[in-house]
């Protein structure tokens, strides 16, 4: 395998290291920190641009640090965690800076008129409450391996939450494809979800077992708000970093008004609507939520019996004049037949939750084009250990 020598100059959208090697070429690195000498092994190669993997870190950043992870590294490693090498603080600065990247060079929008921010600081550890696995050969559960459609099983997890770990640990679903597991922090309730054919063993008496969509829930608490979360319907990877993004979206609607008619859009289980949407109804106003997937209609409907409930494709639905928008779309992202009907409402203020960099600096430029502006932009932590950031995005109509 060929190897280079190169200075990693930037972080780029996706988590990897950028750097020119000597040849000119654009190079991405995994496992590399801007500002770091590095040494890596090539796996892609074109004659614009390649692809590697940090063999050696000649000059190190001060943002580097070892993995707490005995699965970061080694045989067999982890698809997972991609960031275990950089410090928390680092990780904050590093997912700032690739939503500036991505609004920039995707979006190609001035970036110095609006503030991005880092939201709180959430757990580094144990916060995961929800995982999907892959099942082995001999039925035991376990992650997916770095470049691999391989499993193993972990001995440890530092992401999971302790009643996540115990159930990976345990349970064998021989003959089944994946596993979820989902748990309730608040609750303590937990669930088993079997994705294709399967008899777990070993499940502990308190844990429910899903063998098809809707048909099983547990329950947990964001922002002071029982919320039914059943198989089949999403949820935020934690209830803090859920509770997280309530209070990012929250502060973006401070400015207007609860008499009017707030859309929840793409609103899965009615996390806004039963939260935020509560405002609405005590200040005289209405809720409106359009969701595809009935299960997760369902549970909207238990969630926010205040709100009026569609089920619908966003891209499908018939628009209605609206005060505020609230859209969290799927990690594809508005795409233009999500921004069309957003536009159609004549919303004057419009909160994007996104939880890919790349789709927001699309669909900012999307917005952009169609007469909005973007007022302020917040970055959450929502991943801790990895690439991923969770970023909310006002926008107002110019």
């Amino acid at each position: 395998m060929k190897e280079a020598e190169l200075t990693v100059d930037r972080i780029a959208v996706g988590g990897k290291g950028l750097g020119i090697d000597e040849r000119g070429r654009v190079t991405f690195v995994g496992g590399a920190v801007p500002t770091e000498r590095v040494r890596v092994a090539l796996t892609k190669q074109s004659k614009r641009f390649a692809e590697g993997e940090v063999v050696a870190v000649l000059e190190p950043s001060p943002d580097r640090v070892v993995p707490r992870c005995p699965h970061a590294t080694g045989t067999p490693r982890c698809g997972g965690c991609d960031w275990q090498h950089v410090s928390a603080d680092g990780q904050r600065r590093l997912r700032v800076q690739m939503v500036e990247d991505a609004l920039r060079r995707i979006g190609k929008i001035d970036t110095s008129v609006f503030a991005i921010t880092s939201a709180r600081p959430l757990p580094e550890d144990s916060y995961r409450t929800g995982v999907r696995l892959l099942v082995g050969p001999d039925g035991r559960l376990g992650y997916r391996q770095r470049g691999s459609h391989q499993s193993f099983l972990p001995t440890s997890c530092m992401v999971v939450h302790p009643l996540v770990q115990e159930l990976m640990s345990v349970v064998r679903c021989p003959g089944a494809d994946e596993v979820s597991i989902r748990i309730g922090a608040a609750t303590g309730e937990r669930m088993l979800v079997v994705h294709g054919d399967g008899e777990p063993i070993g499940v502990p008496a308190d844990v429910t077992v899903s063998k098809s969509a809707g048909d099983a829930s547990i329950h947990e608490e964001v922002d002071g708000v029982r919320l039914r979360v059943s198989s089949g319907a999403f949820f935020q990877s934690s209830p803090e970093g859920a509770s997280a993004l309530v209070a990012s979206v929250r502060a973006a609607l401070a400015d207007v008004g609860r008499e009017g008619v707030l859309l929840d859009a793409y609103s899965g289980g009615g996390l806004f609507s039963a939260t935020i949407g509560s405002e609405w109804i005590a200040g005289g106003g209405a809720v409106l939520g359009v969701e595809s997937n009935p299960v997760s209609v369902s549970d909207a409907r238990v969630n926010a019996p205040h709100a009026m409930a569609v089920v619908s494709r966003f891209e499908r639905w018939d628009p209605v004049p609206v005060d505020a928008v609230i859209a969290d779309p799927a990690r594809s992202g508005l795409e233009a037949g999500g921004v069309a009907p957003i536009v159609a409402t004549g919303a004057p203020v419009v909160v994007l939750v996104s939880c890919d960099v790349g789709a927001l600096g699309r669909d900012a430029g999307l917005l952009y084009e169609a007469g909005y502006r973007i007022d302020s932009v917040e970055v959450l932590d929502l991943f801790n250990q990895t690439s991923h950031a969770e970023v909310v995005t006002r926008f107002v109509k110019n």
